[in-house]
């Protein structure tokens, strides 16, 4: 082969290299439901609800797969199901709610508490060109409010997740889902932990001058 041709498929191959690096590859990482498991401890004896509304679950991130690669999913939608699984291991009953929560006109049972999700990820990959994730790390973070809609502080976990290439050949989300699923548990173990959300919930209104009854 003379020194015209090598160039010549040096030159394609390298165009479809740079036609490949940058393709944003969609990945799916809902966490298996049946591994979403509470401590086996009673449940708390609320009734709470979380937020998660239309616009969450068309909301797209794009993040890091490998130099020029990126890995695109929507995070809430993976995670929506999720989070209700996580809640009901720990309160008597959870209600989703797929719009802001209004104290005013409260969803049936009323909520004594309300978590508004928050979801942070970051990802990467060591290899310079094979795009499949190796490193995914996901933060579940929660506002949490009372049953007037009054911010009690937030909560937050952070879960990792690993693969190999061997691993991912098969199954290119595996790092992302085993960091979802992480972050899911550490969020059960947060909510079984936390002494705030095991307080009873405050009245509504208190009555603070007695009313003379009427003769």
């Amino acid at each position: 082969m003379n020194l015209s041709l090598e160039r010549l498929f040096l030159a394609l191959g390298l165009a479809g290299l740079m036609l490949v690096a940058g393709c944003a590859h969609r990945i799916s990482f809902a966490p298996d439901p049946q591994k979403i498991v509470g401590s086996g401890a009673p449940r708390i004896e609320k009734a709470v609800a979380y937020q998660v509304s239309a616009d969450d679950l068309q909301r797209e991130v794009t993040t890091s797969a490998s130099w020029r690669d990126r890995a695109s999913y929507r995070p809430y939608r993976e995670l929506d199901a999720a989070i209700g699984k996580a809640l009901s291991q720990v309160f008597s009953s959870v209600t989703r709610l797929d719009q802001p929560f209004d104290p005013r006109r409260p969803p049936s049972p009323v909520p004594q508490l309300v978590f508004v999700p928050r979801i942070v990820t970051t990802s990467s990959s060591p290899a310079p060109v094979a795009w499949p994730i190796t490193d995914f790390t996901l933060e579940l973070g929660s506002q949490v409010l009372d049953g007037q809609g009054k911010a009690l502080g937030p909560l937050s976990v952070t879960g990792t997740g690993q693969a190999s290439f061997d691993e991912l050949r098969s199954d290119p989300s595996l790092a992302a889902r085993r960091a979802a699923e992480d972050a899911v548990m550490r969020f059960v173990q947060a909510l079984e932990t936390t002494p705030e959300l095991r307080r009873p919930a405050q009245p509504a209104f208190r009555l603070l001058t007695p009313v003379p009854r009427m003769p």
